[in-house]
């Protein structure tokens, strides 16, 4: 697969074709390109929000488990 992103200034491109892609049938497409902002997770906030949640008393490791993933089954 070739993918590339490019920020053409005239209307007309050149495109070199791999050789084994030679006598196949390809796909080539044309699409707007945005930059998306990283939804990057703060380290030091992750930290803070989920330091010593395994260390309360009336937590049970097995059935917050068992919550977990079914939040992440009805998402499926």
């Amino acid at each position: 697969m070739l993918r590339e992103i490019i920020e053409p200034k005239v209307e007309e491109y050149n495109l070199r074709i791999p050789r084994e892609y030679l006598n196949r049938k390809v796909e080539i497409l044309v699409l707007p390109y945005d930059d998306v902002p990283c939804a990057c997770i703060d380290g030091r906030r992750l930290l803070q929000e989920t330091s010593g949640i395994l260390s309360k008393g009336d937590l049970d490791p097995v059935q917050w488990q068992r919550s977990m993933r079914s939040e992440w089954g009805n998402r499926l």
